[in-house]
């Protein structure tokens, strides 16, 4: 156990995760009961399975400070990168002001590059984060789809699915009691995509039982796109009824002329207004069929930031990669605090592991361009 001032930072056991939910409960979900909010939205983080990757700090035996990690693989062009997620950062207030976060942060930061992961993801940016070096990468298209190009049907009814007929398409709407069932159908259209978490069929059905779609205020849904008896996308899209007008898709995958083509029903089925939703930087079909369809967007950077935890690693695992890209693999060379890589005819130094990580993972002169996952499908955390 690390100390900080009086405090001592530990690692839970599966008895703890328990009491870490409902610590957690208290100051993001303090309308709960506790431990009926987070830990049900993020069930691959706070089971026992993961117990030991949660950090904390009690004082009296009682939690008063922690910070959830998840070891993850990320996949870059087929490319697996073993990555840790980190999230549920929480410091109950009256112990705010003592630095308690950071010292676990540091822990965290650690304990994770001695066991070689590569990088570590963040979900957020404040400088908790940016103090040690995490940085935002990367870009996406963020696509406004307003209605519309083609007759509105309305999908109704409380039955195991419903379902219109659309340009030939089946869209589906699949209800609570079967999400998890189709699990084994949609996860191979996932692991499709060329940017994505590793994930398999289980770990696809324990996300789609999450609380992410029973949250108060929120109302998330599951829409399969089939043409025949073949699932040919899938759509995961919420309406926070604050703002009624507004459907997010939080994550979709498959056919992109499919999941197109369904908008329309979708935005008809919650009665809102217009579709946001997100393009990979690297998928010119979507980018050329959002263009030729004439929809407003924009370029936005990724969510939360990223930092490098073991250098060689990132370049070591990448250099399949960087040899396709640049015609050779990246010579890494530490003088000091110091670091020094070329890849190709690309030359770059510096002491900042902000600035390093910019240089991989970000696009521009000088810079590598090497495009990140998103970060905040069904896996985020």
């Amino acid at each position: 156990m690390a100390e900080t001032q009086d405090f001592q930072v530990q690692r839970a056991t599966p008895a703890d995760v328990e009491r870490l939910g409902q610590m957690l409960d208290t100051v993001y979900r303090p309308w709960l009961t506790p431990g009926e909010g987070m830990p049900k939205e993020f069930p691959h983080l706070f089971c026992a399975e993961n117990a030991h990757h949660l950090y904390y700090v009690e004082e009296d035996g009682n939690p008063v400070s922690m910070i959830a990690t998840l070891p993850q693989k990320v996949v870059m062009q087929g490319i697996a990168v073993d990555v840790v997620s980190i999230g549920s950062v929480v410091t109950i207030p009256q112990y705010q002001g003592r630095q308690i976060s950071s010292a676990i942060l540091d822990r965290v930061v650690t304990d994770w590059a001695a066991a070689g992961i590569p990088l570590m993801l963040v979900s957020g940016d404040r400088g908790l984060y940016r103090r040690i070096h995490c940085t935002s990468v990367g870009s996406r298209l963020e696509v406004i789809w307003n209605g519309t190009g083609g007759e509105q049907h309305r999908l109704h009814g409380q039955s195991a699915a419903t379902d219109v007929i659309n340009k030939g398409q089946r869209i589906v709407e699949i209800q609570a009691t079967s999400r998890a069932d189709w699990a084994p159908r949609l996860a191979p259209l996932y692991r499709a995509e060329a940017y994505r978490y590793r994930r398999t069929d289980a770990q696809m059905a324990t996300l789609m039982n999450a609380l992410w779609f029973a949250r108060d205020g929120y109302s998330q849904r599951l829409f399969v796109i089939l043409q025949g008896e073949t699932v040919s996308a899938y759509v995961i899209a919420y309406q926070a009824l604050k703002s009624p007008e507004t459907v997010e898709v939080m994550e979709w995958a498959g056919s992109r002329v499919a999941v197109i083509d369904a908008f329309n029903e979708i935005l008809s089925a919650f009665d809102a207004n217009h579709i946001r939703f997100y393009v990979h930087q690297s998928d010119r079909t979507m980018q050329s069929l959002v263009e030729a369809r004439g929809l407003d967007y924009h370029r936005i950077p990724l969510q939360g930031t990223i930092r490098i935890l073991d250098i060689p690693a990132v370049f070591r695992v990448l250099a399949p990669i960087f040899a396709e890209r640049f015609g050779s693999e990246a010579v890494v060379q530490q003088d000091g605090s110091l670091w020094k890589v070329q890849v190709g005819e690309h030359l770059f130094a510096t002491e900042s592991l902000g600035e390093l990580t910019s240089f991989v993972f970000d696009s521009g002169k000088g810079k590598l361009g090497i495009e990140f996952v998103h970060t905040d499908d069904l896996n985020y955390i």
